[in-house]
């Protein structure tokens, strides 16, 4: 594939993904007036689901860190890989 190419499909990919989100972002205004249509609080449903949303990132740090302090109590190995943006995961040993 020649640069040319690989460029054409890398703004033919970003063209599409954009039209997605613009697609995305119509479906997200038109359940917000649905929601209000029904005579709901937009902006309280919407701090529910950060709530939720954070909770959820809550219970994934917390499940990782009891894994860590079990793992020093316990003087187990645990070996973790934590993939790098754009580079080969490195291991890390604990």
């Amino acid at each position: 594939m020649t640069a040319a190419e690989q460029l054409n499909a890398y703004v033919q990919r970003l063209e599409r993904l954009l039209d997605e989100i613009d697609g995305l972002k119509d479906d997200l205004k038109d359940l917000k007036t649905e929601i209000k249509s029904q005579g709901f609080n937009v902006r309280a449903l919407e701090r529910v689901v950060a709530i939720r949303r954070k909770d959820s990132a809550d219970k994934e740090a917390e499940f990782l860190n009891d894994i860590l302090l079990y793992a020093h109590a316990t003087g187990t190995h645990i070996d973790l890989v934590a993939p790098e943006p754009e580079s080969k995961p490195e291991e890390v040993v604990l």
